[in-house]
């Protein structure tokens, strides 16, 4: 796990909190007083998600060509105010992707996309499959630049689960913000780890091919051919049995934008339950909390209550209210006391 915090830097903005969770990488790009926004890259597939998209300032436009879906929280600005960014960056031949939020989230996506002209794309225009979470169903549509909605057929949401492929599955739960505010839960299938006391029984020397021994064991390519260090062919499935550990995959959370009350707990404690890292709000501190609940946030407090009730591993508060951006520390210094065992990521590499 790789984890940096630093002093605001250019542009009003903090420095961005990252952490790897098994075989992916999340990035909160604008760090903790930054507008949401969470890369998550999944390793050895070439594919990343986004949680929310605010701040796109840091992000490569060839960032957004590697995205298969996002998940949008809700609706205010600070949250969805990146997707004109998004929706420029994916023009051309690119796949289509999946967008997820609550309720009238097609809605939002097609009046962005209503109100750009688009008469000079011909073909290349992004494509969105877009599915807002309504209780126990996705309601989806198909939208496309210079053309006209496709309605699709709902799908019933099981589990919470809004999204499942081969090597990952996304759950959600609809809190309360004064408006629907949807909270999200990565967990990848497996982990693959090398084992390296085999890797030097066998006198083989780390390097590309193991990279590519896990691409293929992510893509079930298990015939195809591995050339070690020393020039020996062998197949990837061959390697896989000899030197590779395969685990139950990792989960990450993340949740922003929730009113601090009991059903809201419930379903964060469910959701969250036994994650590896948990992005979530903490925006103040506890003695400023009427203000929290005035405007329907969390405080440091809360988000260490829950995180610990769920059994979470890692604690990645952000979100943070800017009253506070000359001076960060009370915030973690507050969890810190309330923490026990759970660790709290991001707290200021001079002051540990």
């Amino acid at each position: 796990m790789t984890l940096r915090f630093g002093e605001p830097q250019g542009g009003g903005r903090s420095a961005p909190v990252a952490s790897k969770v098994g075989g992916a990488f999340a990035t909160l790009v604008g760090g903790v007083f930054g507008d949401p926004l969470l890369h998550v890259r999944l390793r050895y597939q070439k594919q990343s998600l986004l949680f929310d998209l605010g701040d796109t300032a840091r992000l490569a436009a060839r960032a957004a060509h590697q995205v298969s879906a996002v998940f949008l929280s809700h609706a205010h600005i600070d949250h969805i105010g990146g997707f004109l960014w998004f929706l420029r960056s994916r023009i051309g031949h690119l796949e289509t992707c999946k967008v997820f939020g609550p309720a009238e989230t097609i809605k939002r996506i097609e009046g962005f996309i209503g109100g750009v002209t688009w008469d000079r794309i011909e073909e290349n225009g992004p494509v969105f499959e877009v599915c807002e979470l309504d209780n126990l169903r996705l309601r989806r549509a198909r939208l496309k630049p210079g053309k006209a909605r496709v309605e699709l057929e709902d799908m019933p949401v099981t589990g919470g689960a809004i999204l499942a492929e081969e090597n990952f599955t996304v759950r959600a739960v609809v809190c309360d913000h004064h408006t629907p505010s949807v909270a999200y839960a990565f967990q990848s299938s497996r982990e693959i780890n090398v084992r390296k006391e085999k890797l030097a029984g066998l006198g083989l020397a780390p390097g590309p091919w193991l990279g590519k021994l896990k691409k293929c064991i992510v893509a079930g390519t298990l015939d195809a051919g591995i050339t070690l260090p020393d020039g020996v062919v062998r197949t990837a499935g061959e390697l896989a049995e000899e030197l590779v550990l395969v685990r139950p995959g990792n989960k990450l959370a993340y949740a922003t934008d929730v009113a601090d009350t009991p059903e809201n707990r419930e379903k964060l404690i469910a959701l969250a339950e036994g994650a590896h890292t948990f992005f979530c709000e903490a925006g103040f501190l506890a003695k400023d909390s009427g203000k929290a609940r005035a405007t329907q946030h969390l405080t440091t407090l809360g988000a260490v209550e829950i995180a610990r009730a769920a059994g979470v591993k890692r604690l990645a508060p952000f979100h943070f209210s800017k009253r506070y951006e000359h001076d960060p520390m009370p915030l973690y210094e507050e969890m810190l006391g309330a923490a026990g065992p759970l660790k709290i990521l991001g707290v200021p590499v001079k002051n540990r």
